[in-house]
């Protein structure tokens, strides 16, 4: 820790982009580490879009809402600071690495933008069916969970906030959580959320909680010891339990124990789950097997060998038999048309499969409206897209939804409810052009 206190050994960079939620996760981390005395910070600044992605509307609005967000960032930041341009092809290679570090440390400018054909109107060639999406969200005839996974900072909170409320709009009572230390639920709704389950202000058959695996955590392990004080374990077995309790994966632990307290209340028709990045979620689903096997100091402290393994069936098998029926629960995973979220949701979609779980649906979000295909600069990108777009839906073999890039960032129920309409419902198609349009009024 002395070492990382020393900014002549240690430097703490930290990329974000210029806007809302990812300027306030930037400063929650940094809070963190000041609180440690940790002070020697760098910024990047990354996905500016460059003048040549400014010729066209869309790219347009978007930059000026970047300018508001950068002046924000140089008030809250005093840090030092570099800023790297959206490119309008991906990073990836040798080549394109070379590249990219000229333009970066040399100042060099980007001279390889070039004039690609014409991009055709294919958005709906990668959209499935409106009925397949659907059956993979509403309940049937049963509560339906659908649990949204993906590489950190793709859009799960977006994507579970508009099926939340699509689902309330058509009647289907509705929960709404997340384990996310970030919590960004509230933001995206643009309405509180808290630590107790509440009605969403403004959303009937909505209702919307935060798990803070922190005080959760402390309840967990409270109850947990309190129940042995109270069935006479020796007090040498009491201090075994508080250094295990102590574990880093307590609080996983807790979040999940928290999960599968409101999974099973009656009353809901559906839940959504607001994930916590891809590794985290997969650890909470393995965790019911490591539970069973140190049952014995962990949870049920005075429960022995075969009971303990009937307890813990007791407990969390009706829920990881939800979890594996696709009948009741959906798992999607939600992802860029780029690279890496691509190759990082497959790869956990893999590691699902080892226990009985597998995709149900994916969500490529701030996908580029065809209609708003006018330049150079962004015919490149979303020609990136078509490629990616393309390699989701060979990949996953599910249906596929799809989020556009919009001029401004999605917050609210009423642009939640519209795009629900767009996702799963008969909403507008030229829903971005009309924001667009708004976004000047």
């Amino acid at each position: 820790l002395s070492a990382m206190r020393q900014p002549e050994q240690t430097s703490f960079l930290f990329v974000l982009h210029p806007e809302a939620i990812s300027i306030k996760e930037t400063r929650r981390a940094i809070d963190e580490l000041i609180k440690l005395d940790i002070e020697n910070f760098s910024l990047i600044i990354n996905g500016i879009i460059p003048p040549e992605g400014r010729r066209n509307p869309l790219f347009a609005a978007r930059a000026e809402m970047q300018a508001r967000y950068l002046v924000q960032i140089e008030f809250n930041f005093p840090y030092p600071k570099q800023r790297m341009t959206l490119l309008a092809d991906e990073i990836q290679g040798v080549r394109k690495l070379r590249q990219v570090g000229k333009i970066f440390f040399d100042g060099e400018p980007d001279s390889r933008l070039e004039e690609v054909a014409s991009v055709r109107a294919q958005s709906e060639m990668h959209v499935s069916s409106l009925d397949l999406v659907r059956a993979r969200i509403q309940p049937n005839g049963h509560r339906r969970t659908v649990f949204f996974a993906g590489k950190g900072g793709v859009g799960k909170t977006v994507a579970s906030c508009i099926t939340a409320v699509w689902l309330a709009q058509q009647g289907y009572r509705t929960l709404l959580l997340t384990t996310d230390p970030a919590a960004h639920l509230g933001d995206v709704l643009d309405s509180p959320v808290g630590d107790e389950v509440a009605p969403v202000s403004g959303q009937p058959h909505l209702w919307a909680v935060k798990i803070d695996p922190k005080a959760a955590a402390e309840t967990y392990k409270a109850r947990i010891l309190d129940d042995a004080r109270q069935r006479g374990r020796p007090e040498t077995a009491i201090q075994v339990m508080e250094e295990e309790l102590d574990s880093p994966c307590t609080e996983e632990m807790a979040a999940f124990d928290k999960f599968i307290e409101y999974a099973s209340q009656e009353g809901w028709e559906a839940i959504v789950f607001d994930t916590a990045p891809t590794g985290h979620t997969l650890r909470l689903l393995e965790l019911p097997v490591d539970w069973s096997k140190q049952i014995d100091v962990k949870v049920f402290a005075s429960v022995e060998g075969t009971a303990a393994d009937d307890v813990a069936k007791q407990r969390f098998g009706k829920v990881i038999e939800m979890m594996s029926d696709p009948e009741q629960s959906t798992f999607a995973f939600v992802m860029y048309p780029e690279a890496t979220p691509i190759l990082e949701a497959w790869r956990a979609a893999r590691e699902l499969g080892t226990v009985g779980i597998h995709p149900g649906l994916v969500v490529a979000n701030m996908v580029i409206p065809a209609e708003q295909v006018t330049t150079p600069f962004v015919q490149s990108r979303r020609l990136m897209q078509e490629k990616y777009l393309k390699e989701i839906a060979e990949r996953f073999s599910v249906p596929l939804a799809q989020i556009p890039l919009l001029p401004q960032e999605i917050k609210g129920l009423k642009m939640l409810a519209e795009l629900g309409e767009l996702m799963y419902g008969n909403g507008d198609r030229a829903y971005a052009g009309k924001a667009l349009e708004a976004s000047h009024g």
